[in-house]
């Protein structure tokens, strides 16, 4: 089998040269599913060519219909020999076939095709909206915690957080479980202090309203004014973090804003805690190798391929009030940041305008979360791993414009 593929406009034509059977239907599938992964959601099957159609060529054009289905794109099969189109509308698939090429497609033809630069598109939200911030630091690294500091708090739906915390029901118990988290949409994802551990979560069903013991939280409360859908263009295969922290801070106009992606990995350099910082009795400097003991380096790129969904808060201004949560990264010195990832396995997204809660909904009530790590820009001389960086995806994002101290 031979496949060729033009992209017209929104559409991505494929023309099968051969049979399509056991022996190349997954070939077949592969192939039209690294398309729909790659953005292209309006496919066209050219048939002309297509000699043989079997039960094992229909699965796996079954296959790709629900693929496109769950990201709202389309499927035709277009010029298909009387013996394939029969086998397609004997098995109940009819409305696959069509005799004609889309009329979108015979306009791009007339006009002439005009080449799609992939890159950065955006949507405007929520234009008078805007985010708060609330600051919760009451552990400072690695000094030993003062249980009387601990906070309870909540994370109803409009709250943004990221920090260090524990679900445990007392504080007692929460001190040797205190870990990473990430609050979006209501829901929360957090990582147990342990060696190879998954993560867990807390989802909001009617009255219930996930809460956590924190020690360090970065919260905002509010709706995203922005979103922006970001692919490789012709010069770059991926975006990386501190690029897309560069262009949130640039379209909010702000000196401080929060955003979240959900978006494919081309790679995550990170870190997360595999000891409770409740354990620790005394307040020593942590240095290397010790420091070791309670926090794991992903130790080189990892996760490509995989959908990561991440919330964060980035600033231009070194003198503000989240200053001391707030890291510099070195991929841009200019902007400091402050980034907790969960990692899941790839689902394709919907391409344009897409919808910040549903999507997070959609994800955690799919395949479980893989991991949650603490992002960072590794700049180490020569052995460095730099910063995480995406294929493709969405952000959502937001000016912060005020400080709150009521979000507990």
């Amino acid at each position: 089998m031979q496949l060729t593929d033009e992209n017209i406009g929104d559409y991505l034509i494929i023309k099968v040269d051969g049979r399509l059977d056991a022996s190349w239907s997954d070939y077949f599938a592969d192939t039209l599913l690294d398309h729909i992964r790659s953005g292209h959601h309006q496919l066209i099957i050219d048939a002309r060519d297509m000699a043989f159609l079997s039960s094992a060529g229909i699965r796996s054009l079954v296959r790709i219909s629900k693929e496109l289905h769950q990201v709202k794109g389309s499927f035709l099969i277009v010029n298909a020999q009387p013996f394939v189109a029969k086998t397609i509308g004997m098995t109940g698939f009819n409305h696959w076939l069509s005799e004609e090429l889309p009329e979108a497609i015979r306009l791009v033809s007339e006009r002439g095709q005009v080449q799609k630069k992939l890159s950065m598109e955006v949507y405007v939200l929520k234009t008078s909206s805007h985010l708060s911030l609330m600051k919760l630091d009451l552990w400072t690294p690695w000094e030993a915690i003062q249980t009387e500091k601990v906070a309870k708090m909540a994370f109803p739906d409009g709250v943004f957080a990221l920090g260090i915390g524990s679900a445990a029901e007392s504080v007692k118990e929460a001190s040797g479980q205190f870990g990473d988290f990430l609050a979006l949409g209501g829901h929360v994802i957090f990582q147990s202090p342990q060696v190879k551990s998954k993560p867990d979560y807390l989802l909001s069903e009617k009255e219930f309203i996930p809460e956590l013991h924190v020690i360090q939280a970065l919260a905002c409360k509010g709706k995203m004014t922005h979103l922006i859908r970001f692919s490789p263009d012709e010069e770059n295969n991926a975006v990386g973090l501190a690029q897309l922290a560069e262009h949130v801070l640039s379209l909010t106009r702000a000196d401080m804003a929060a955003m979240v992606i959900l978006g494919e990995l081309d790679g995550l350099v990170g870190a997360s805690l595999i000891r409770s910082p409740g354990t620790k009795s005394d307040s020593t400097v942590m240095g290397y190798p010790a420091i070791r003991d309670w926090l794991s380096f992903s130790g080189e790129r990892v996760y490509s391929g995989y959908q990561s969904l991440i919330f964060g808060v980035v600033s231009r201004t070194k003198n503000t009030e989240a200053k001391s949560l707030l890291i510099p990264l070195p991929s841009n010195p200019h902007i400091s940041g402050h980034f907790h990832a969960a990692i899941f396995p790839y689902q394709p997204l919907q391409n344009g305008e897409i919808e910040l809660v549903h999507h997070v909904h959609k994800f955690l009530n799919g395949p479980p979360p893989q991991a949650l790590f603490h992002l960072i820009d590794d700049d180490r001389p020569a052995i460095g791993l730099g910063q995480t960086s995406f294929i493709r995806g969405a952000c959502w994002c937001a000016a912060i414009t005020k400080n709150e101290e009521d979000l507990i």
